[in-house]
């Protein structure tokens, strides 16, 4: 499936953990398979164009199933928004879905929320005709119609029993009702097949019932979502078959007592993988000396070999079965930058017979042209490093609280920066010139106290064309009107074919993307030399991974786990279908050689790229205990023995919880509450809402404290809401406290209370255990720029120069609070994708940055219809608005903005507290409790060390100078920070502070100091 449903995802799972709704899955009834009939016309011509999908319940119910179309529809669906039922025929219900002109399949899913029927996802070709019939629990597609009266029980294409240990296996309780009996079945040659008497063909051992029913409380506490499921044991005498058993097509029946079958389902093996075939030796390519060995996990494999690629011909060699699954094979000197593939022979559920894969090494380390084949590269060789590699220095981090976080796409960067030489742009190499407009924007971000490049996914990407010489552009839209829909549906038409993706298409974890490098062959060494150049910046370099889902499963195309070790590294539902709540086909890491994989990743990125942090997309799908794993096998690593100092690379991700891990149902997930104490930051959507308003995904054009709510309403009822407001002010200050669960404080009704007793939704506001656990940000690479935000949020009436103003107090909010700054690239530019919500997928012309001049992305004409065509008419209006646009002038306002933030948050401790106690002690909120004025929130923070003792920050958001009167400020003898005084900002030098009382304009933020 293609990532553009990713982050439609995201923003599901940010509104699910704000409102803390859980979603699990709902087994569907084991359904029969069927004997085919003749064809029968349906009721209604299908309408020319399109292709129907005909769809059958047994059980009749059809309310709720939608059909998700991708690969061939002319118009794609989002997961959310299904297509929905065309009509019903004689047969059950169907869809009529356009179709392209010479498309060759249509790929679709059924599905209900976030069930599938059955599962993997399905499709029919167009050589089969106009019409397909699919019926529910089997995973074959129909090109005619079946006989749906000619029942046999039960279903082998689905896995319903679970194998959990060597001897233990999980099973729906009704399938040991009346005292059945079960089987074991097992095939080599995969020719198990289901008749009304039962499962036939290969060996069968009989399954025993233990001493209760029930899972043990250890297996319930690993597995919660089995909690109700029954066990069975396999007979001490056959443990023996295991290992030969789980080369094949598995099964288990359960027969009556009268001997009639009762229910048949196929079996899912990852847990009894994880304890029978656990390996941790070496895998994928290691060096002894110039001598090389291939390794490759694949336990269920009936036979490996390596396809050897020597001056264009294949020599295939064997590779011999070693301990825990492991096949490995060992070369010589002569294997040196040659391309390999493994042959895999295997049963695959997902077809249901025996395939020979021809697959990429899982671990590849260096890859041919669009990932087609694996190389045997030493990345140790002189070749592989760039002058200095080997003693490069880290730019100096005296804190882990110091660490401030910049988000960037690797093409944006530079794709239309002219002072980076034409072949460099869109590449590792373009941060290598440290004179372009690009790299001179970040070494004065990084002079200013910015400490971190965070990339969008550099590593392997599935859904980016590596041969340059294919890429199409849309042409020349320069001309077109700033509110037309000709560019997006130009953009859209090549979205596939271009340069451009997000990158949440994982297809290698261990090589660089091609796509990204001047030369692919090189990409090691030019990936090396972009390390370097952002660190003789100042800047660190966090990279962006993806472990919670694979572009694909299956036998597809792009995929390679599933064709090494088929049901193993994906999270299945409890019907044996990959699951993809993420929008992919999910992974499951916590089983034990996908964590590992995870782990062996990060610590080689670390190691031979030098990563200095890694962000976890969908943080929230792995477990808690995944991430601890991960941080101890970090910490592990030292400068003497590795390169790198372990413990001081960061780790955070997005600690959202929804999908089939929601509330803890495959174990305890790395969501933001389940975090607290673990070190680990997570995104704070608290705060985002509360300076924005609304949510990315409702309330598009609702207030918040940044954004005029009260205090320059749009003129929207809601947004005259003092209540609200307040409310908002209270989470706000949890989040400037690094939104601790346990910090006290008066909230807007006079009450003490904790961070965690400020609701956010249904959940609590505070949920981290120190300020490094809370990554505060406004703006990220997903949903609509805080530019556009603004934009849609201000009052028609209100000039570009409060509309700036708005921007800069919402940085203001992230980079003076406690906790961890993120600041999305291009945001001090003012940067707007005209509105884009989603633009993963949606080329250059709507992502790529500007570094200098007036051009902030504005009016590049409407956003890509799939997923803001429903807002258009809110758009185009603002889009046609010459007042909309901004200066060159407004632009370095607010860029000098965000480095003047990041200069006052380095100039003293006070901004980067490092632990929850010494927040409490050393922070407080003035204009307090009840009485306090709406839209100011005042902070002092005390106890500091030289140069300044005192701090005073006032966020008045309002639009009318706010003077506070306190005497307690009197000693504290406040003048303007420097910075400020120094300000290219007029309006904030008119802050005054004398004696007791200090003076803030409306719409700015003001740091006073005291020695």
């Amino acid at each position: 499936m293609n990532r553009f449903v990713t982050l439609m995802t995201f923003a599901l799972l940010s509104a699910a953990a704000a409102q803390n709704t859980l979603t699990t899955p709902h087994p569907l009834p084991a359904l029969p398979l069927f004997a085919h009939a003749a064809p029968v016309s349906t009721e209604t011509p299908i309408p020319a164009g399109d292709v129907r999908i005909n769809y059958y319940r047994p059980d009749g119910t059809y309310d709720g199933w939608g059909l998700h179309v991708w690969d061939g529809a002319k118009t794609s669906t989002e997961w959310a928004n299904p297509l929905p039922q065309t009509g019903a025929n004689t047969f059950g219900v169907y869809w009529d879905v356009p179709v392209l002109d010479g498309f060759t399949k249509l790929n679709f899913i059924i599905h209900k929320g976030d069930d599938k029927d059955p599962g993997p996802d399905q499709s029919v070709a167009a050589s089969a005709g106009n019409q397909a019939w699919v019926v529910s629990g089997s995973s074959t597609v129909k090109t005619t119609r079946p006989d749906t009266t000619a029942a046999v029980r039960g279903d082998l294409s689905r896995q319903q029993a679970i194998w959990l240990t060597r001897d233990t296996l999980a099973v729906k309780p009704e399938l040991l009702n009346g005292g059945a009996l079960l089987n074991l079945h097992f095939s080599a040659a995969g020719n198990l097949k289901l008749t009304a008497a039962g499962v036939v063909g290969g060996d069968t051992v009989p399954l025993v019932r233990a001493d209760t029913d029930s899972l043990s409380a250890a297996l319930k506490s690993k597995y919660p979502y089995l909690a109700d499921y029954s066990v069975v044991k396999l007979r001490p005498e056959d443990l023996g078959k295991v290992v030969g058993a789980l080369r094949g097509q598995l099964a288990v029946s359960s027969v009556g007592l009268d001997d009639k079958l009762v229910d048949a389902t196929g079996v899912q093996l990852w847990g009894v993988l994880d304890d029978v075939a656990t390996y941790s030796g070496p895998l994928g390519l290691t060096w002894a000396g110039t001598v090389p060995t291939l390794t490759v996990w694949a336990p269920t494999a009936q036979d490996v070999k390596l396809h050897l690629i020597m001056n264009g011909q294949a020599k295939v060699l064997p590779m011999k079965a070693g301990p825990q699954g492991s096949w490995s094979v060992t070369g010589d000197a002569s294997w040196k930058n040659a391309p390999y593939l493994y042959e895999v022979r295997v049963f695959a559920p997902s077809t249901g017979k025996i395939e020979t894969n021809l697959v990429t090494d899982p671990y590849s380390v260096a890859l041919t042209r669009n990932s087609a084949q694996s190389v045997v590269a030493d990345l140790n060789d002189p070749a592989q490093k760039p002058a200095g590699w080997d003693t490069l220095k880290k730019p100096a981090l005296a804190s882990v609280s110091d660490l401030s976080f910049y988000e960037l796409h690797l093409r944006d960067f530079s794709v239309l920066d002219s002072t980076v030489p034409a072949a460099e742009r869109g590449t590792y190499l373009a941060f290598t010139q440290a004179g372009s407009d690009g790299m001179k924007h970040l070494k004065a971000l990084a002079d200013a106290g910015l400490k971190a490049v965070h990339l969008l996914p550099t590593f392997d990407i599935a859904t980016i064309q590596e041969d340059k010489t294919a890429w199409k552009t849309p042409g020349d839209l320069s001309k077109l009107p700033p509110n037309s829909e000709e560019q997006q549906a130009a953009v859209n038409a090549v979205k596939d074919q271009d340069a451009f993706n997000w990158g949440y298409d994982p297809y290698h974890y261990l090589t660089p993307e091609g796509s990204y490098a001047v030369n692919p062959d090189e990409r090691t060494k030019e990936y090396r030399q972009m390390v370097m150049a952002l660190n003789a910046a100042g800047l660190r370099v966090v990279q962006d991974v993806v472990f919670n889902h694979t572009t694909a499963s299956g036998e597809a195309a792009t995929s390679v786990l599933d064709k090494v070790v088929p049901g193993y590294y994906h999270r299945l539902d409890v019907n044996g279908a990959v699951t993809n709540s993420t929008c992919c086909s999910n992974t499951a890491t916590e089983h034990a050689m996908m964590r590992r994989l995870m782990i062996d990743t990060l610590v080689f990125q670390a190691r031979q790229y030098k990563i200095d942090g890694f962000r976890f997309d969908l943080m929230g799908h792995h477990l808690a205990s995944d991430i601890q794993a991960a941080r101890a096998a970090l910490d592990a690593l030292t400068l003497q023995k590795d390169g790198v100092d372990g413990k001081l690379i960061y780790l955070y991700g997005e600690g959202w919880d929804f999908g089939e891990v929601a509330g803890n149902a495959r174990g305890v997930n790395a969501t933001q509450v389940n975090m607290y104490g673990q070190g680990v930051g997570t995104f704070n959507d608290r705060i985002r809402d509360a300076v924005r308003g609304g949510n990315p995904f409702g309330g598009l054009q609702d207030q918040g404290f940044a954004t005029g709510l009260v205090t320059f309403p749009n003129g929207l009822p809601q947004n005259t809401d003092t209540a609200r407001l307040l409310k908002l002010t209270d989470q706000l200050k949890v989040g400037l406290s690094g939104n601790l669960r346990d910090f006290k404080f008066t909230d807007s009704s006079g009450n003490v209370v904790t961070g965690a007793q400020v609701p956010y939704g249904n959940a609590p506001t505070g949920y981290a255990a120190s300020p490094r656990e809370a990554i505060n940000y406004v703006s990220a690479h997903d949903n609509q720029t805080l530019w556009d935000a603004v934009l849609l949020k201000a009052p028609l009436s209100a000039t570009t120069a409060a509309r700036v103003r708005m921007q800069n107090m919402a940085y203001s909010l992230v980079l003076l609070g406690q906790g961890m700054p993120f600041i999305h690239a291009g945001d001090e530019l003012l940067r707007s994708k005209s509105f884009d919500t989603d633009s993963y997928n949606s080329g250059d012309w709507f992502n790529a940055v500007r570094w200098t001049g007036a051009d902030n992305g504005f009016g590049r004409g409407l956003p890509i219809a799939e997923k803001n065509k429903d807002h258009w008419d809110i758009y185009r209006p603002l889009l046609a608005n010459p007042a909309l646009k901004v200066t060159a002038a407004d632009r370095a306002r607010a860029s000098d903005h965000l480095r003047e933030l990041l200069s006052i948050r380095m100039s003293t401790a006070l901004f980067r507290l490092p632990t929850a106690q010494a927040v409490q002690q050393q922070l407080s909120f003035l204009n307090a409790g009840p009485g306090q004025t709406p839209g100011v929130i005042v902070m002092k923070l005390s106890g500091g060390a030289a140069p300044y003792r005192n701090v005073l920050v006032v966020f008045n958001a309002s639009t009318s100078a706010y003077t506070l009167k306190d005497p307690r400020l009197a000693p504290l003898k406040l003048e303007l920070h420097p910075v400020l005084k120094a300000s290219s900002d007029s309006v904030v030098k008119a802050s005054s502070a004398n004696g007791g009382t200090v003076s803030v304009p409306g719409m700015t933020t003001a740091v006073f100091v005291g020695k």
